[in-house]
């Protein structure tokens, strides 16, 4: 399957486009499918071959890749449905022509193929590729760590009734009895866990989540995006769990998920992460925790440093990249099942 530089010949494909790269279409170009183009381009060197051999009888297979820019093409012109994307596809043959389809296949064909390349996790792999391309040689000062929520179209599965506990023995235990050791908690298992193994221990399923913002809480049903930034906005580690699960939890992990792709030097976090296992990781690591305190069971509220406080404001950028991605790449509504 060509590339989208194959395609149009090596022709320019910046921004300003030029007059012969629109002699490879058939309409004139939107200013959307320019920046889809560059996108594109951008992340071609960074795809995976997904080649379909042909098996010499019957009609030739699609390839995957035409769908799978038809993925990005679904997420970035904000069309809610495969049905909606099929029909899109129809009318314009500039984004035909960007996907990379010669004809349009059916329903089923697109379930099948997005239903294989959830499988393959290719985007993720896509996603690392780039960002440690984009910060190669170079530092990125100040991590921004935060949530946000995911409305999902999809009914919360019950919980399975726990089995009665048996009851316990009154009184003090005998003194020859020695006491339990203290097990370690969930988070601090994390310091030593491999990142992957600590995410995969997380529900992924659709639940009900909570989350207090300008002192007001929300609520929703699906699903909580976690995202780490550069102080520029560009998203170097992302992570989709259950709603329920909470924030700090994810905190341990994706420090060393961003570690293995960029060079940083403070982790700017707001107060759900206030706890001192992570503030005591990050400083093992060599880089410094800036954290909004929560405040204290006595009602105190410990203050930030004032130099700390002015790095502290940096940490808008991840508020104003969730906004932006919800704004201008997720639908209203998402009516595709699981995270």
């Amino acid at each position: 399957m060509k590339t989208i530089t194959e395609i149009l010949g090596g022709a320019q494909g910046l921004l300003g486009i030029s007059f012969e790269l629109q002699n490879c279409f058939e309409e004139t170009l939107t200013i959307q499918q320019k920046t889809f183009l560059q996108i594109l381009r951008c992340i071609e060197g960074h795809l995976p071959q997904l080649h379909r051999p042909y098996a010499g009888t019957g009609r030739k297979p699609y390839q995957y890749l035409p769908f799978l820019k038809s993925q990005l093409a679904k997420s970035f012109f904000q069309i809610a449905t495969t049905s909606r994307l099929i029909e899109r596809l129809k009318t314009d043959p500039n984004l035909r022509l960007l996907c990379g389809f010669a004809s349009v296949p059916g329903p089923a064909s697109f379930s099948r193929s997005y239903s294989y390349l959830a499988e393959l996790n290719i985007l993720p792999l896509v996603h690392d590729g780039l960002s440690k391309a984009t910060f190669k040689d170079k530092v990125v000062y100040h991590i921004c760590r935060d949530s946000t929520a995911i409305h999902a179209r999809e009914s919360v599965p019950k919980k399975p009734k726990k089995p009665p506990e048996p009851p316990k023995k009154l009184g003090r235990p005998p003194g020859a009895q020695k006491k339990r050791e203290k097990q370690p908690t969930n988070m601090e298992k994390q310091i030593f866990q491999d990142p992957c193994v600590s995410l995969d221990m997380f529900s992924k399923q659709c639940t009900r989540g909570c989350k207090r913002s300008g002192g007001l809480l929300s609520f929703w049903k699906g699903y909580k995006l976690h995202l780490d930034v550069s102080d520029s906005g560009f998203p170097i580690t992302a992570c989709v769990t259950s709603a329920s699960v909470s924030d700090n939890m994810l905190a341990i992990p994706m420090e060393k998920m961003t570690e293995q792709k960029v060079t940083f030097f403070y982790s700017l976090m707001d107060s759900a992460y206030d706890a001192n296992t992570i503030r005591s990781f990050i400083e093992s690591r060599e880089r410094v925790p800036i954290i909004d305190p929560k405040t204290r069971n006595n009602g105190s509220r410990p203050l930030l440093d004032p130099h700390r406080k002015e790095r502290f404001k940096i940490r808008t950028t991840v508020e104003r990249a969730n906004s932006h991605l919800k704004d201008a790449f997720i639908p209203k509504a998402i009516y595709v099942k699981g995270h």
